[in-house]
This record gives structure tokens, sequence and C-alpha cells, in this order.
């Protein structure tokens, strides 16, 4: 995190802040972005109007993460000031805590500056009363107009938390993270393009255009330039957006790059922040190719087919010599590494340097075994499983990687799994962020899981080639420039229904995927009988477009196709299905107060080492992002936690929420309640904390106080509770 600085400074530098822009030039940034008006927080800590004879805090809530600048309407003395800002402490790198004075009699003040969070936190002097709070949201000029949906929620939320991931970190231009550092590296980028054909309207469009005609510069991690250059940048944009021209004026900068500029085996490249079995020789290699193979059809596309001879040589340099370097009788390792990489292997599959005969091998002896890919490099390695047949294990690895951030009251995506520091040092991070734009699961579910992509640029043609897997009911919206594509499937034990809306002007290549069959006998469309193995029928505007080892394909025009396959299905799930959530009543909380068995603290907040204060009152202001640490010292037995409920409730479950300090969560605990605070029940739960949020049942009781006791014994991490719910 101590290289906070320099990564803004190389922001400055990249991409170009500048205090001395046109007028024509800031009338362009202001336009793409959208003003959402001055909205009402969902949840304030007290009730207001309020006062109190000492400093306090208010904090605040809004329905997810946005950009926001929080306001505020008061009366008190001149001389007081009033401290504004984020109640996320990442903020804090980019944004410094924002003051103002109190002028005297009634007063109001909006933020200078936007922040992003979830939350805004106010700190009050005494005598001064507040009136009301409110927060003005900004954000980039589009629209959500995409959207997955299945039987699975595990897979809903996920897909709903990376479009809103992905859209908070839309702005000036792709970044990373708005809290952060605000950089816009191609990493990030590239992912956060993909998304935005399958999330948002036409206006992000704008963005990814910028994306593609940004100059190269190969002082600035070159390794994420090389996975941007192909398939999964270049190449993306223009099957989307059929923009040719943005293409051809980009071919001379990418052909200089891949042949002259980057530079095999360098250090400091950057290809994934996971964990440091990083195969970079097998990797880069096979984006190279990739690439080579992009800008063989850019070459084409452009006018500069002479360049294709040189090209293929390359490639088939490559291809020749790939096996003999790097295939080691079971997967494919470089000597950089000892032990096999997932990224690299997953690599060699999608860039189809893997043949099929070695996929097995690759899938038992690495895909199913390592973990080293982040959250940024899995979308590869989910892609690769797909492509050969192993979407069950690719769904099943998405929901464990992502274990945590699904049930997390936080509405996006974090850049660690598991908040863990995956490079050189194996702990939790702090200073990451719990919203980062390189999370994939929208392009993963909507393009693989969903199949739907283009095959002809502009989505003149396109593709519905389902990999279902275990996943019973889908429905996806994919908001192209020809219109919404939507895909619905069904599926029973005895009834494939696929139903795909084609727009004006386009041709669908539509597939009844036979995996998904045990027996497969007739399909019929719009009623009529296409397909029973001998007759393959053409009928009101859509032809037999044949079929491969994985799908019987019919070729469809503009209109809505009603495409059922009849047989036996195998309906088996190694997931079990989320149950529905129930509505649970919180108990209000507003007027509690908490008190713990050690003083209240602060903590310095990683490499800039800002201080964050931790107070037992944290717990209870509603916000996942502030809360109560005990610093004294690592987890011992004794540790206490009290709330005082102001009288006797009844209730059934308490939650503690601990996501921001994720591993803080309490090894054995004990509780307890009572109606004075003296007198103590015998326990009435008991057990051991869960990683993120633990959940406490029990019998139905009824008490004022409630003690949480802290049983057990850890040398790494401290005991947090970010924030407390009882409910009724």
């Amino acid at each position: 995190m101590k290289l906070i600085p320099l990564l803004i400074l190389l922001t400055v530098a990249t991409f170009g802040f500048s205090q001395e822009q046109t007028l024509e030039e800031r009338l362009i940034k202001a336009s793409t972005i959208k003003d959402f008006g001055i909205k009402e927080y969902i949840y304030t800590s007290k009730d207001l109007p309020r006062v109190e004879n000492k400093s306090w805090t208010l904090v605040c809530q809004m329905p997810y993460n946005c950009h926001f600048q929080p306001i505020i309407e008061l009366e008190g003395n001149t001389g007081d000031s009033i401290y504004i800002n984020s109640s996320n402490p990442l903020v804090r790198y980019l944004t410094p805590t924002e003051s103002f004075a109190v002028t005297g009699g009634h007063q109001r003040y909006e933020a200078k500056n936007w922040v992003s969070g979830e939350g805004a936190m106010y700190t009050i002097p005494a005598g001064v009363t507040v009136k009301s709070v409110q927060y003005h949201q900004t954000g980039f000029d589009t629209e959500f107009r995409g959207s997955f949906e299945c039987n699975d929620n595990d897979y809903n939320i996920l897909w709903k938390k990376g479009a809103r991931t992905a859209y908070l970190c839309m702005r000036d231009w792709f970044y990373d993270c708005p809290d952060r550092e605000r950089v816009g590296f191609w990493g990030d980028g590239t992912p956060e393009l993909n998304q935005c054909f399958y999330a948002f309207d036409e206006k992000s469009h704008r963005l990814c255009k910028e994306l593609v005609l940004r100059p190269l510069d190969s002082t600035f991690y070159p390794g994420q330039q090389l996975e941007f250059l192909g398939e999964y940048g270049l190449w993306f944009y223009y099957l989307h957006s059929g923009d040719i021209e943005s293409i051809k004026s980009i071919y001379p900068q990418t052909k200089n790059f891949l042949f002259n500029t980057y530079k095999p085996g360098k250090k400091n490249q950057w290809y994934d922040w996971g964990k440091d079995n990083k195969d970079i020789a097998v990797t880069e290699t096979c984006f190279m190719y990739i690439d080579l193979g992009t800008l063989k059809k850019i070459a084409q596309l452009s006018g500069h087919d002479a360049d294709t001879i040189e090209i293929n040589q390359k490639m088939d340099s490559i291809k020749q010599t790939f096996n003999n370097l790097f295939w080691k009788n079971g997967f494919y390792m470089s000597d950089q590494v000892n032990d096999p990489d997932d990224r690299a292997n997953a690599m060699a599959i999608n860039a189809g340097l893997a043949d099929k005969e070695k996929w097995e091998s690759i899938y038992n002896n690495v895909l199913t075994k390592k973990t080293y890919s982040s959250s940024f490099f899995d979308r590869w390695v989910f892609e690769a499983l797909c492509s050969i047949g192993k979407e069950e294990y690719a769904l099943l690895r998405m929901y464990t990687r992502y274990r945590t951030m699904i049930p997390a009251t936080f509405t996006t995506l974090w850049e660690h799994y598991d908040r863990w520091w995956a490079s050189w040092v194996d702990s939790f991070d702090e200073g990451s962020s719990l919203n980062h734009g390189w999370n994939p699961p929208v392009i993963n579910l909507s393009q693989t899981i969903a199949g739907v992509s283009p095959i002809k640029p502009g989505w003149e043609k396109f593709q519905v080639l389902p990999k279902e897997a275990f996943l019973t009911q889908i429905k996806v919206v994919v908001p192209t420039i020809k219109g919404n594509v939507t895909a619905s499937i069904n599926k029973t034990a005895n009834q494939y229904h696929l139903t795909v809306i084609c727009p004006v002007n386009t041709e669908a290549l539509i597939g009844i995927p036979k995996k998904s069959f045990t027996t497969i006998q007739n399909i019929y469309i719009n009623g009529k009988l296409a397909w029973n193995g001998s007759l393959k029928k053409t009928t009101d505007g859509i032809t037999f477009a044949g079929e491969d080892e994985q799908y019987i394909m019919f070729l469809a025009g503009a209109g809505e196709w009603n495409v059922v396959g009849h047989g036996i299905l195998n309906m088996n799930s190694p997931k079990a299905t989320p149950e529905k959530e129930k509505k649970e009543i919180k108990l209000e909380k507003k007027s509690w107060t908490a008190t713990a068995s050690v003083p209240d603290s602060s903590y310095r907040f990683s490499g800039d080492n800002i201080p964050i204060p931790v107070p037992a009152e944290n717990a209870l202001d509603g916000d996942h992002w502030t809360g109560w640490r005990d610093m004294s010292k690592k987890q011992y037995p004794g540790q206490w936690f009290m709330v005082d409920m102001k009288k006797q409730e009844t209730f059934h479950k308490i939650v503690l929420d601990n996501t921001w300090a994720l591993w803080d969560t309490p090894k054995s605990y004990r509780v307890e309640i009572s109606d004075d605070g003296l007198d103590w029940s015998n326990t009435i739960a008991e057990g051991s904390g869960a990683l993120g949020i633990t959940n406490i049942i029990f019998p139905k009781k009824s008490g004022r106080y409630i003690k949480i006791s802290q049983l057990g014994s850890d040398e790494k991490y401290n005991w947090s509770i970010f924030e407390m719910d009882v409910i009724r």
C-alpha cells in the first residue's frame, strides 16, 4: 500500500490529469457524468434533528456503493467545525476528510469533492443541531440494461454485484477502484470493457473506445497490455461494437508493440495479482499467440495483408515449439516455477495451443487442484474449463472462490478473494478494495454460461450456445447495438426449452446442448418438428445448421424462437440450491449502547498509517465499513462485548458481521442475557465464528442485555464486530 502515491503519479503522467484542459475538453468530460440529484439516505444511525453535549458521529447509509457528496443542514455556534467523508477508510488515500466551519444560525453544506462508498460519516461537535442530512449522487452517464437471472440465487447475486462494481469503476476512464487509486490499468480495463457490452447501454461504449484508442505504454505494466491486445480486448470490442475505423487506426501501434516493444521474460510485466507461483513464460507466450492471431485479422481488415506472412511465421514458431518447451507429461510448466500454475494451463487451452488430448490431464492435474489465480485471472480459468466441457466444475469453482463475497452485505465485489493478500505475503489485507472492477462474473455468466456472444462484428450474426451445467432456469438480456438479445432456458426431466428473441437485422446460431440430455428424441421450433435424428427440417425462417459433439444447431432470423428438445435430461446437481431469503425483522438499535472489556481505541490503517477509530458504538451504527475492534492484543479468553437494548426484547438470532475485518471472527464464543446487566443467564448459545458473518441462532429468549464472550485464542488476528444485529 506504500506504493499508492507512485501509482497516483503514474496516473497523472499516463492519463493526463490536466489543470489546463480546454473548455471543449471540460464540456466533453462533463457530458459523461450523470447527475442523479439529491437523495435521502436509507438509514441514519441516529434520529434527526439531534444535538448532543459532546462530540458525536452520525453514520448514514445509501442503498448501494456509489459516487456521492454528503450534504448536511444544521444550526450551531460560530467557530465549530464539521467533518465529513465516506465511511470507507480506503477513501482517505485519495480524498482527505473534508471540513467546514459552522458560521452560526441556519446553514446547509454540500461536500466539494465526490467520494465513494455505501455510507457517509459526519463528525459533529457538541452543541450543534443536525437538522437533516442527504447526499448528492453522480456517476458515469450510462444505464443498466443487461441482466442475468437463474434458479440459483448465488449466481444472481454475483452478477448483480459484478455489474454494480463495474459501474462504480467507471468515470473519467475505467478505474481499478474509485476509493484507493482510480488508476486506468489495462488489466482492470479489459474485464470492465467486456462487462459494458453485457450490462450497460451504448453510452458506456465511449469508455471502451477510449481504452482501445489509448496510446500503448511499454513502461506501464506491459503484460496487462498484452492481455488486452487480442481476443479479450481489441477483438472483443470490434465484435461487439462494429467500430472498424477505431480497429484500423490502432493497427500500427499494435503491430509495433507486439513486434518490437514487448520484451518477453522481463520482470514486472504484471499478469495477475494472484499468488506468486506465476508461470509467466507460459502465460505470456499464450497471450502473444492470441494477440498475433488478432493482429492478423486486423491486418486483413486494414489493408496490411502483406504483414500476414510474418505474423504467420511468428505464430507457427510458437506453435511448433510450445509443447517441447513447456509440456511436462501431464501439464504445462516452465523452469520459472516448481508447481504447475492454473493460469498458465488455462491460457494454453484458451490459446488453442493445448490439443484436445491434453485437456483431461490438465483438468485433473492442475485446474481442479490449483487456485493461484486471483479474481481477475479466474475469468480465463473459468473460460478454459467451459471450453473443455467442464462448465459444472467452473460454476462450482466460482461459487467456492466467491464464498465470502456472496453473503456479504457489501454491494460490490472485492479486490482479493477472502480479503487475502494473494501475492508474496499470505495474510489478510485490510488495504484491499471492496469494489474492484476486474471481477468477471458478468462476462462469465452472460457470455459463457448463457452462451450469448457475437459471431460477426456489430452483432450482425450471434450465437446462443448455452453451457448451463446444473442450472435449470436462466434468463439473460444482452443490450447489443442491434437491440436487446434475450435468451431463456427452462429445463425439466423431459424437456429443454430455449427461447431466443433476435433483434431486427440479425441472425442467430441457436444450439440445443447434447450434454444436457441422457437421451434426446426430437426438437420442435415454434411448435413444428425440426429435428428427430434423421429429419433436419427447414421451416418458417429457420434452417438446420448442423450438429457437432456438443450441439444440434439452427440458424434463425429476427423474431422470437421457441426451441424445445424432448428426451431424458439429467437433473442432478452437485450444488445445493440456496434457500430463498427469509424476511427477518431486525430490532431497532438507534437508542442502544455498547461496552466492551477494553476501552475504546483506534488502529493505524495500512501503509499510510491513517488512524481509524473502533469504539464499541460503531458495531451498532448500521454501517459495515465501521466497527469495533479489541486492539489491546490478539484474541484471548475473557474478552467480552455487551449491548444494552434499553428495554426488554424478545429475539432468536444474533448476527455478528466482521466482513471488513474478515479474519477477526471469534475463535469460540458464548452468549448470555440479562434483565439488569448484573445477573446473567446460563449460556443461551455457543460455538465458533464463521468467516465474515456469524449467525447465532437459538430458541426465542427475552432480555435487555446481551453479552458475547470470546473464549478462544488466536495469535494472528484481533476480535472485531463491525456490525451487530438482533433478530426478533
